[in-house]
């Protein structure tokens, strides 16, 4: 039998997401050494981001460099999504990490500790499931293999001319920088601040999703929770007082919940309003320049990394609709349970939660589109639009 995780396994990737950038959100005690050498890793990947973000800024801005070349305004466009996908992630989450981490520890207090509590509450369902921690794992392999590529490649190509070739000094971004990156010292620089960029982006990108979905699926642990006991209420007028307090009890959790729902709804609201439209931005991108590109090294990371993207939305599209699927259960599971046979008091206070609970909990882009199976097809649809609309202005 699998062992029964525990709160701190669903956490665990979401934090490190964070971590291994240098900031720790519960601020873990460790040595000052040790603290200083985490605070100077994350802001030198933080420098390195918002610096290498005002290079491509200005590149894009300075048109002229990119006129005439479709291959260089789709893969600019595609690191100018990717970058402000991950800048607007990253200001969201700064400025609600308190809230964050009081909305985790409120939810850390709410798990079940105990063996038989989590087998009740079925803790290892709501863990990320086998095919996810795939997916994880392929998008952080595909991330790697780009960032490392091309410095793999320059030294595969020098090695091969028996130093007599030159040193090629390909780099993981085509960004121009302000200092000569077509020597040793300065490429060594560049591709230091290029790493920590990429790294940045990926770590940002995917642990804040992390989040999200770890956050919602404890609060739809706690609703499938609630349904089961539910249905499992076998009410009569003769044990009224008992059958209306364990009904007060369930009606309390589902309120302390849609409480929490609110919460999660404010953290991640902005964060998942621009991840809709800065994602179907970068598939588009991605997507063009592949086509570009053509079957080589470079197109098939590309292909990759489009795979891996759309990928990432799935899942956190996949734990809204879970998200949203449970939550209404709990009115189903009070209407198929023996509610007519208790007193006529409980029949009244299920019909009050009845009514609470046929409004599902939804996790909203800040309104202006749920999160849930239908916003992933709304994507994918809006991305091949984009991808037919640009490659007919390219070609013209």
């Amino acid at each position: 039998m699998a062992e029964l995780r525990s709160y701190a396994d669903f956490i665990y990737m979401a934090n490190m997401m964070f971590k291994t950038l240098g900031y720790d959100l519960f601020d873990t005690p460790r040595s000052r050494c040790s603290n200083l050498l985490l605070r100077g890793y994350f802001v030198l990947c933080t420098a390195s981001s918002f610096y290498e973000a005002s290079m491509v800024t200005i590149r894009i801005i300075q048109w002229e460099s990119l006129a005439g070349s479709p291959s260089k305004i789709m893969r600019q466009g595609l690191h100018f999504f990717y970058m402000l996908s991950a800048l607007v992630k990253f200001v969201a989450f700064m400025i609600n990490r308190k809230r964050l981490l009081q909305l985790s520890n409120h939810l850390k207090e709410l798990y079940p500790h105990k063996e038989q509590s989590q087998r009740k509450y079925e803790v290892n369902r709501f863990y990320l499931s086998r095919s996810t921690q795939y997916v994880l794992y392929a998008y952080y392999f595909v991330m790697v293999v780009m960032a490392l590529g091309p410095l793999l490649q320059s030294c595969i190509v020098y090695l091969v001319g028996f130093g007599k070739a030159e040193f090629p000094y390909k780099r993981i971004y085509p960004t121009r920088l302000t200092f000569d990156s077509e020597n040793p010292l300065g490429y060594v620089v560049a591709y230091v601040i290029d790493f920590t960029y990429s790294q940045f982006i990926v770590n940002v990108s995917l642990g804040t999703d992390l989040w999200m979905m770890c956050i919602s699926s404890q609060i739809s642990m706690h609703l499938a929770y609630l349904a089961n006991v539910l249905a499992s209420l076998r009410p009569s007028p003769e044990t009224e007082q008992q059958d209306c307090y364990l009904l007060a009890g369930i009606v309390r959790r589902h309120q302390l919940m849609l409480s929490l729902h609110k919460e999660v709804n404010h953290v991640f609201g902005l964060l998942l309003a621009s991840n809709l439209f800065t994602t179907a931005s970068l598939l588009c991108c991605i997507a063009y320049y592949t086509v570009v590109q053509g079957f080589n090294w470079e197109g098939i990371s590309y292909m990759a990394l489009f795979v891996s993207v759309a990928a990432q939305f799935y899942m956190v599209s996949s734990q809204g609709q879970m998200l949203i699927d449970l939550s209404t259960n709990i009115a189903k599971a009070a209407y198929e349970s023996k509610w007519y046979e208790g007193s006529l008091r409980y029949k009244k206070d299920i019909l009050i939660l009845m009514t609470q609970a046929q409004r599902p909990f939804e996790i909203s882009a800040r309104g202006i589109i749920i999160i849930s199976c239908d916003s992933f097809k709304i994507l994918m649809t809006i991305t091949y639009r984009f991808f037919a609309v640009i490659r007919q202005t390219v070609e013209k």
